[in-house]
């Protein structure tokens, strides 16, 4: 079993503890974490059993792949005296926003992996991008490609598309988010009681994407399914194209990836 350490214990290291453990990758035993919260580190003991460290040495010192999860704001404190503990063969895992890999190895000189999780990490269904440094091998690729699709989905991007990932998926979840309140508020002003509106809501999006996932479609050939000839859906798409939606969303992805490349100068 794989034997992976946490610096940082928070709420997307502990949703990646318990994926990675429900994916019977390792266990309790093989799994160990620090962090500055003693509360946070009492929450992944109680709720997954993990072995909890003395420090961030101890957790390098017990681990072949180490990820790191605390607050971008905190690097690179939280790791400045380990330089000389990370082992040749080590694979460090890095969930910081915005903190490129070039500055993790001039303090964890191991094989640097960066991943762009997103909150549905949460309940399993991750939409993740991840990019490698040069000396990380096939294998080690491998490995973390199982580790990471315990959380949900993750694809291997070249580094610099990071920033395009952070936009559309790592933001992502705000920005369904604010169409899912849209439409819930659109079905009470449209007479519906708000709990209904709610799940007729979510269950429109959910059963949406499968359906696009499932049957390999493209969005422009579910529009035209369901799009009949004056129907209602027509009446309703006349609206959203007039007030040209799309560029509006286009937009706010471009905004996040321009300001997550200006946040990792």
């Amino acid at each position: 079993m794989y034997r992976i350490g946490f610096i940082g214990s928070g709420k997307m290291s502990a949703a990646l503890m318990g994926a990675i453990l429900r994916g019977r990758l390792t266990d309790a035993k093989n799994m160990i974490c620090s962090d500055i919260s003693p509360a946070q580190l009492d929450n992944v003991k109680k709720e997954y059993g993990v072995q909890i460290a003395a420090d961030n040495a101890q957790v390098l010192d017990k681990s072949d792949f180490v990820v790191l999860g605390f607050k971008p704001q905190n690097f690179p404190q939280a790791v400045e005296n380990l330089k000389n503990l990370v082992r040749p063969e080590q694979i460090v895992l890095s969930i910081l926003a915005g903190v490129r890999i070039e500055k993790i190895r001039n303090y964890l000189p191991g094989r640097v992996i960066r991943v762009m999780p997103n909150t549905a990490c949460l309940v399993g269904q991750m939409a993740a991008g991840f990019a490698a440094a040069p000396e990380v091998t096939a294998e080690d690729l491998e490995t973390v490609q199982k580790i990471l699709n315990c959380a949900g989905l993750a694809l291997q991007v070249q580094e610099e598309d990071l920033d395009a990932v952070t936009g559309l998926s790592g933001s992502g979840p705000a920005f369904a988010a604010y169409l899912i309140q849209s439409f819930i508020t659109a079905g009470v002003k449209a007479g519906l009681d708000k709990e209904v509106a709610r799940k007729l809501t979510l269950q429109t999006f959910r059963g949406t994407a499968c359906l696009l996932q499932q049957w390999n479609m493209s969005p422009e050939d579910l529009i035209q399914m369901v799009s009949s000839p004056r129907g209602t859906t027509v009446a309703g798409r006349e609206i959203l194209e007039s007030s040209d939606v799309r560029q509006v969303i286009e937009q706010t992805v471009v905004q996040a990836k321009e300001r997550s490349i200006e946040l990792g100068r």
